[in-house]
């Protein structure tokens, strides 16, 4: 099945309306991270499905799909403590992000015509348990021009991934039927009963089979082969938004906001084959599928978040192999109105004005600073680099002999 990428980002901000709604969140274990945010033009301090669906516009390509997905930004990060931001397109097979159902009549039910939310991973781990089917719903992927593109449960250590790397991350998709949230967003939902990816919703407790989400996302980090020499950890030089620089704390969130009752028909009518090509969904007329739509918001949060940066955004500290949480000491501008574009992401884009202002405040800490991640020694990375030129030097000789 052919890809399709979504190269339009709706907007890059400080912003989770699912864990600090109305705000910029404070705690750098509660929203406090960069996100890549895809759908519809809705996005903003607070989302609810409502707001979702009256959206100008989406960035998906299923138009009637105005729901929010976001996701971490990927970071370079120096040995002299700064951070390079890294290119990220979603990609898909023929939907991004990618819903998975079985072509069984009546046997998974759409998200409810409510705000239906919840999230995905955890941003506070920084190691793995092999056992979690919460952890094992996180994959990466080290890409090959040729050959095996290897899967890890981390970022890939000491090794060169030369067409980049994919972030791959699994939703829950059995739902208790009742609850649209819980206090931690996830409690009301859970994995099916083999896996992340297999199985059923046998649980009485999660009975509602719903579609699951499976967002990808690739990371140009090739970009930034020639400079691992120059990174803190040469052997693994990228950190998530958050500050981890495992993989571990990976994590995406999503708020319904289908058009109702389309998705509920896409699953009834459209079985072209198990992976959710929409060509008889379009065919039908049950949705519109349009790649080339642009859908860009202007900032609500005044700040820099791409290019080269002193800190994280947020100043999240770099944290492994262990996690504190820690208070930011100053908040940006929030801007109001804001504008939504649908022209091409090159075009001059206007921004609102100060709404409120930005504060600096004298927070005191209570992390011990254990977890900063200090950096680790290059041997990994030079020991590979190394094999790899013995190899070719042993293939030289040989073809000279």
């Amino acid at each position: 099945m052919p890809f399709r990428v979504i190269d339009n980002i709706l907007t890059t901000q400080r912003l989770d309306p699912i864990v600090s709604p109305g705000e910029v969140s404070s705690h750098v274990h509660s929203g406090n991270t960069l996100y890549l945010v895809l759908g519809g033009s809705g996005f903003g301090l607070n989302v609810n499905t409502s707001i979702l669906q009256g959206s100008d516009c989406t960035s998906l390509p299923i138009q009637e799909d105005k729901s929010n997905y976001w996701f971490p930004q990927l970071y370079f990060q120096k040995n002299d403590g700064s951070f390079t931001s890294v290119s990220g397109n979603a990609v898909m097979y023929v939907l991004r992000p990618h819903y998975l159902f079985s072509d069984n009549p009546n046997s998974t039910t759409a998200f409810p015509n409510d705000s239906l939310t919840f999230i995905a991973g955890d941003t506070t781990l920084r190691t793995l348990n092999p056992s979690s089917f919460a952890q094992q719903a996180i994959t990466f992927l080290c890409l090959q021009f040729s050959g095996t593109s290897n899967r890890y449960n981390e970022l890939p250590i000491g090794l060169s991934c030369p067409a980049g790397i994919r972030s791959q991350i699994n939703f829950p998709s059995c739902w208790d039927g009742t609850n649209i949230d819980s206090e931690d967003h996830k409690s009301h939902v859970a994995f099916l009963s083999t896996g992340p990816d297999n199985g059923t919703c046998d649980d009485t407790r999660y009975p509602v089979t719903l579609p699951r989400i499976f967002m990808e996302v690739y990371w140009i980090t090739q970009a930034f082969d020639d400079q691992r020499e120059q990174a803190l950890t040469p052997s693994q030089p990228f950190v998530f938004a958050n500050g981890d620089p495992t993989g571990y704390g990976y994590h995406a969130d999503f708020v319904n906001g289908w058009k109702d009752g389309i998705l509920q028909k896409a699953i009834s009518g459209c079985n072209c084959n198990p992976y959710g090509d929409p060509t008889c969904c379009v065919d039908s007329g049950i949705f519109t599928f349009n790649q080339t739509q642009q859908c860009y918001i202007s900032d609500t949060v005044n700040e820099p978040v791409l290019g080269n940066l002193s800190t994280l955004p947020g100043a999240n500290p770099v944290q492994a192999p262990c996690f504190e949480s820690y208070v930011a000491t100053s908040t940006p501008a929030i801007l109001t109105p804001i504008y939504t574009y649908t022209a091409t992401a090159s075009t001059p884009l206007l921004s609102g004005t100060i709404a409120t202002s930005a504060t600096v405040t004298e927070a005191t800490q209570t992390a011990l600073r254990t977890c900063i991640w200090k950096g680790a020694a290059s041997r990994i990375w030079d020991m590979s680099m190394s094999l790899c030129g013995t190899v070719a030097l042993v293939h030289m000789l040989w073809f000279l002999v």
